[in-house]
């Protein structure tokens, strides 16, 4: 067995919870994805997550390459972008500090 490094994180040390998100499964995805498509038609938006309190998506923005690793916030009610990211890691890090 490798030894891991006390640096490296392993999923043992994520959190429980990332409420007020909620990741998605996947017939919340391909459900989404239409959602997403009706209101970003331009864009290649992917959701992984929810808000639990608000109509709000987390989504990887895949670009029009498919090789984009950003992380866009649409509001679902009108499509707006709330919030934009470099990539999970950062929205990740947004989502467990918002877990007041």
């Amino acid at each position: 067995m490798a030894k891991r490094k006390d640096s490296e994180l392993t999923t043992e040390d994520a959190p429980d919870s990332i409420a007020p998100w909620q990741m998605l499964e996947d017939d919340e995805i391909a459900s989404l994805s239409v959602r997403v498509r009706e209101i970003q038609p331009d864009e290649v938006y992917i959701p992984f997550a929810r808000r639990i309190d608000m109509p709000w998506y987390a989504c990887f923005d895949r670009g029009v390459d498919g090789k984009g690793k950003s992380v866009v916030v649409v509001n679902g009610s009108n499509g707006a972008i709330t919030a934009k990211y470099a990539g999970f890691g950062a929205w990740f890090d947004t989502a467990t500090a918002d877990r007041g």
